[in-house]
């Protein structure tokens, strides 16, 4: 809090005691601030008072004083204006906020006439300035809660704002006192149109008196709008008595699938962002860009870690449902008994715990587009004819429901498990295992990608640099070479983690084995020790590794082999000899 904020009062109150009393008035701030002034020092508004004066001396002692000019005064002594100072007396009382002073009123003559005032006026000038102070400091309180509440109705009207659905808080005349940017979105409406006004000008088949039962959540249709209306009977009461209701107004279930599509919609990708030079990889897309524009299902195979989901949002983006949502669940994450709800859905009480409104399920909010049901391998034995239904029909009830929905969804799942062993072993239905492997696709592992291995690591690399902002970093030759041979049990998912620990443990800016993850340098020596291999067969092995990556990276053509020997600093000769002893020679 400070008197700075009321400097417009003190104003008025100084003229107001100048004018009574006729003497000149000086009201500052706790830090000698002039914040309002009359006569003589009305033009020094905002300048700071002289240093070592009797306002400094209140402020320092947070008491009163009463001082006449003269040589024997300790004050005046010692003010930094004495030599110029004009004043006869003065008078300088403490503004306290409890212990604490926040400024000082000030009385000043200049004239004889004025002094006498002070000298013969002292005592109820003492009681006048006590209250005095005590309405500034009261204008101060006022002012700083004005402004709390303005601040807290601010944060509070910015949170209804953001509310995704709309609100209306009506009285108990019907009469709407206010409306969030989401209802008037919805009604296509201004507050000065609606304020104040009648909830059945926007509403006009609702029941005022119904706004003041118990709704629990009852829908009601908006006059043809396509909306649903949710009354709540959550009362505001002032002195025991009911003043207002919040009306919460809710979208229709097509356009909750299309805020979902906004939402999920945002992580697109095109086939020309997944990372991948190697034959393996160019062989995946082509497939994958031949079979986008179908509506066939497709299960994803491949190791954890192998970009599925990329895979799946590629087909998705790539094909005629690209303006439809894309909706994601991974069949391991979920306990089984919540797994039913998140796919399809549920009606109001359809179990204990379940929302009054109910819900819609994944397979629902896909309608138009496409689900990715990963990890399909985790299903749960008992939702499996669910999912086949859905696959053969496009039909399904949600839980508690009569209805059966029909929706226009294509499958793609994906899975890192044997599903023909598991149907060998009853684990997973063999009539969903048939309908799911329509188009399996296969997805190399990182260890089949050759030089996609560097690829993959530079954009990780700048990735993760830029992320942690810790300037550019570089891969040293070793790490290179660790990188190609190493078997990355993890695949991509354990590259991108290796790569955001280098960048965060690394303080150089060339990343060496040393910097490796303890994890990864134990797998390095467990793989080494489990292969029984000669020194020499380890070294052969290695070569011929580098050598692969090197014919991907620059061909294996006569301009890409002498770029090889530039890059190993070996004799082309020797190149040659090397790719005949590996049958790698074009």
């Amino acid at each position: 809090m400070s008197l700075t904020d009321i400097k417009a009062s003190a104003q008025e109150v100084a003229e107001a005691i100048a004018a009574v009393l006729h003497v000149d008035v000086t009201i500052v701030d706790k830090n000698s601030n002039r914040i309002a002034a009359t006569g003589e020092y009305k033009g020094c508004i905002g300048e700071k008072i002289p240093q070592k004066s009797l306002f400094e001396f209140v402020i320092s002692e947070k008491k009163p004083k009463h001082i006449n000019k003269s040589h024997s005064n300790t004050i005046c002594k010692n003010c930094s204006k004495k030599s110029t100072c004009s004043e006869f007396a003065s008078i300088g009382y403490p503004i306290l906020n409890g212990n604490e002073v926040i400024g000082v009123i000030g009385i000043n003559s200049f004239r004889e006439e004025q002094k006498k005032i002070i000298e013969e006026n002292y005592d109820s000038l003492m009681v006048f300035l006590e209250k005095l102070s005590t309405i500034l400091l009261g204008n101060m309180i006022y002012n700083q809660t004005i402004k709390q509440l303005k601040i807290q109705t601010e944060e509070t009207s910015h949170i209804i704002d953001s509310l995704s659905y709309g609100i209306l808080c009506v009285n108990s005349k019907g009469m709407i006192k206010y409306i969030n940017k989401k209802a008037k979105k919805l009604f296509g409406i201004s507050d000065e149109k609606i304020i104040n006004h009648s909830v059945k000008d926007i509403i006009p088949d609702i029941d005022i008196e119904l706004i003041r039962e118990k709704y629990h959540g009852k829908k009601i249709n908006i006059h043809g709008k396509g909306y649903n209306l949710m009354l709540k009977n959550n009362p505001i009461i002032f002195e025991g008595e009911e003043v207002s209701n919040i009306i919460e107004v809710s979208k229709t279930s097509e356009e909750v699938r299309n805020a979902y599509n906004l939402i999920t919609g945002e992580k697109v990708v095109k086939f020309q962002d997944i990372i991948g030079q190697s034959e393996s990889v160019k062989n995946v897309k082509d497939i994958s860009k031949n079979i986008a524009k179908s509506n066939s299902t497709v299960l994803l195979r491949g190791e954890s870690g192998t970009g599925k989901e990329l895979f799946a949002r590629a087909i998705h983006y790539d094909s005629d449902r690209y303006k439809a949502p894309f909706i994601a669940i991974n069949c391991a994450s979920i306990p089984d008994n919540l797994l039913e709800s998140e796919l399809f859905g549920y009606e109001g009480g359809a179990f204990s715990g379940a929302r009054r409104e109910g819900q819609m399920g994944k397979f629902e909010l896909a309608n138009g587009g496409t689900i990715f049901l990963d990890e399909i391998g985790d299903m749960p034995i008992h939702l499996q004819p669910k999912i086949l239904r859905v696959l053969q029909e496009q039909k399904f009830r949600r839980i508690g429901g009569k209805k059966e929905i029909s929706v226009n969804v294509r499958v793609i799942a994906a899975t890192n498990r044997n599903l023909e062993e598991m149907v060998k072993n009853r684990l997973f239905r063999d009539d969903l295992y048939y309908r799911l492997n329509v188009i399996p696709i296969f997805l190399p592992s990182l260890k089949e990608r050759g030089m996609d291995i560097l690829l993959l690591s530079e954009h990780l690399l700048q990735k993760f640099c830029d992320r942690l902002e810790t300037g550019n970093k570089k891969f040293s030759k070793e790490i290179q070479d660790i990188f190609i041979s190493y078997n990355w049990p993890g695949n991509i998912r354990e590259l991108e983690n290796v790569i955001e620990y280098l960048v965060n443990v690394t303080k150089e800016e060339l990343i060496t084995p040393p910097n490796l993850p303890i994890m990864m340098k134990q797998n390095l020596c467990e793989f080494e020790s489990q292969n029984k291999m000669t020194l020499k067969s380890r070294l052969e092995r290695y070569e011929k590794n580098v050598l692969i990556s090197l014919i991907e990276k620059h061909g294996n053509d006569a301009k890409g082999k002498e770029k090889i020997t530039e890059e190993l600093e070996i004799e082309i000769s020797t190149l040659y000899r090397k790719l005949k002893k590996y049958n790698l020679q074009k």
